[in-house]
Order: C-alpha cells, then structure tokens, then sequence
C-alpha cells in the first residue's frame, strides 16, 4: 500500500521523517533558510500564498506533485496517536466539557471548548510516537478505512458564532454564499457542520486517493473564489499585501474540511477518528 502523509513545516523544529511520511517546508518560496527538507515551491505550487494559507500550501504541493493510494497532511506538532486508554480520556474529557460550560456562564475561559489531543513535551518521545504511527498504517487502513480524521474537539457555542470573531462575519457570509452556488450538494451538509458544536480542527486527515482529490478539489476552488470575491468587491484591494487577510485561507479551510468529514461520513464513507498528539515545547 503507497500512503504518503506531508508533514508541514514552517520553522526548525523535530524532522519526522519516517516511513510513509513526507516532510514539507510550506511557504519555501518566501523564506531565505533552509530545514533541508522538501519545499512547497517546486512543480505545481502556491508556495507564495503561505502567510494566507498557512499548512495549504504544503497540502497543495502534496496533491499536485505525488502519487500514492493513500494521502494527508499533519503538521510539525501534532500528529494522530493510538492510545490504549484513550476509552477513559475520553470520558474524562467530557467531565472536563461539562465543567468548563457550567463554570463559563460566569467566568471566562481561555479555551472556547475541549480539543481531544494529548500533549508532549519531549521531541524524542514525540519522534517514538511517530514512528509507531508510521508502522501502524498500513493495518489502520487495511479494513477500507476512506478517511482517518481527528476526533473532534467541542465548543461552547455553535462553530459559527465560536469562529466568527477570529474570521469576520463578511468572510464568513462571503465563504457560505460561494458553497451554495457553487456546491449545492454539499451546502446543506455545510451549514449542519457550520450549526454544530463539533469541530475536527487543524487541517489534518489522511485520505485514500479518490477522496483526497475530490477533497482539495473542492477546497482549493473555494478558497481561490473567496479571495477573488474579497478583492473584487472592495473588502481588499490585494489580499497578498493586506495583513487583515493573515491566516484567514487556512481558517476557513477548518471550516470546509470539517464540514467535508462530516458529509463523507453522511455519504457512507468509513471514517475513523484518531487523538492528536501536540508537541508543547515549540
């Protein structure tokens, strides 16, 4: 079985180069040092759209430029996990929900939810963990699995209102009008997803090749239309030289890719969800 997963890097950090996995520098074409590891600006690429589209760039080398049954993207930091008690974490997360909603009605929190991730702080342990997962592939797909995807986290509020502030309501208007006209189909999956609490957060997911592409198909088309919509209705004059646009590709894309899981799964595709872990010493 071919899997090939792009890890997306933007800074020096723990090279997780194992089997299956693909290190890639997103955003190469805009940077002058060097992580010795693929870039993101050879072939077909949108390496200079990195300061928009974050890890993107990285999933877009990786559809444009390889072959493979199997592809996806994790990041630097987080990357899925198999845990035998991950039964118990999971119930214990949703104590820890329950509480954190109760205690938000009156005090306010840091987080605007749970995430299901677990948390490392060591980079050796963090490249053990990931040379399991790498070995553990093959078996994690081998039953027809179409999508691993990360267990999704919680907000308190629906992912609509939690979000809005951290995209602008006019992003947020601008991306639901290019899904109804241009995908009926997945519209209304869309709004279910964009109406829930839960959220699968980060950009990350492997795929098998045919749903990957229609993946990135659909994602990559939105994200271009947003950004000519942006610009030819005035919000921007040149979303490449505006930093109100910073990052704004790569959050929106969390919105479409959760919303693409959740109609995949609706679709009867076979969707296993998977923690993360997150290396917390970058």
């Amino acid at each position: 079985m071919d899997i090939k997963i792009g890890i997306a890097y933007h800074k020096p950090s723990v090279i997780l180069d194992c089997q299956h996995f693909l290190p890639i520098y997103a955003g190469k074409a805009l940077s002058t040092s060097e992580l010795g590891i693929q870039g993101d600006d050879e072939g077909d690429n949108i390496s200079e759209k990195n300061p928009w589209y974050c890890e993107l760039t990285a999933l877009y080398w990786l559809w444009k430029n390889t072959t493979a049954d199997y592809k996806g993207l994790m990041h630097y930091r987080r990357i899925f996990v198999q845990k035998k008690l991950f039964i118990l974490y999971r119930a214990l997360l949703r104590v820890k929900y329950k509480v954190r909603q109760l205690s938000s009605l009156w005090s306010k929190y840091n987080s605007v939810g749970v995430k299901k991730q677990y948390s490392c702080d060591d980079d050796e342990a963090f490249l053990e963990y990931a040379n399991k997962l790498s070995t553990q592939l093959e078996a994690l797909l081998s039953d027809g699995t179409d999508i691993i995807a990360p267990h999704p986290g919680r907000f308190y509020m629906s992912v609509r209102r939690t979000l809005c502030n951290e995209v602008g309501g006019y992003n947020l208007e601008l991306l639901e009008e290019i899904v109804k006209k241009d995908y009926p189909n997945f519209y209304p999956y869309y709004q279910k997803a964009m109406n829930s609490t839960w959220f699968y957060n980060c950009n990350i997911s492997i795929m098998n090749n045919k749903t990957f592409n229609t993946y990135c198909s659909m994602l990559f088309d939105i994200l271009h239309r947003h950004e000519e919509e942006i610009v030819s209705r005035g919000y921007l004059l040149d979303v490449s030289k505006e930093k109100a646009y910073s990052r704004i590709s790569g959050y929106l894309a969390e919105m479409i890719t959760n919303a693409f899981i959740q109609y995949c799964k609706s679709m009867g595709k076979k969707v296993k969800t998977m923690p993360v872990m997150y290396l917390n010493n970058q």
